[in-house]
């Protein structure tokens, strides 16, 4: 993967629009561009994080019971029409 940035066209909520044009405005933030990879890297750290949480908590579980669950949800799908 290269370092050079991706150009892209989005479109964005007007509402957001004027926040985003406030922040650079105000000099919060050094560009609209900048404004949307704060957020996107926000958003990967927020998804990374929960996943990490998942990862956690599933190295925790009981695989017996695991086990038990999938097979009672294996029997429900079953039981569903068309299968």
């Amino acid at each position: 993967m290269s370092d050079r940035k991706a150009r892209l066209e989005i479109t964005v909520d007007p509402r957001l629009s004027a926040y985003a044009e406030h922040l650079v405005e105000t000099g919060k933030a050094p560009s609209l561009s900048a404004v949307v990879n704060d957020a996107l890297s926000e958003k990967e750290r927020r998804d990374r994080q929960a996943l990490d949480r998942l990862k956690e908590t599933a190295a925790q579980a009981d695989p017996a019971k695991v086990a038990r669950m999938l097979k009672h949800v294996d029997a429900q799908a079953a039981a569903l029409p068309g299968r």
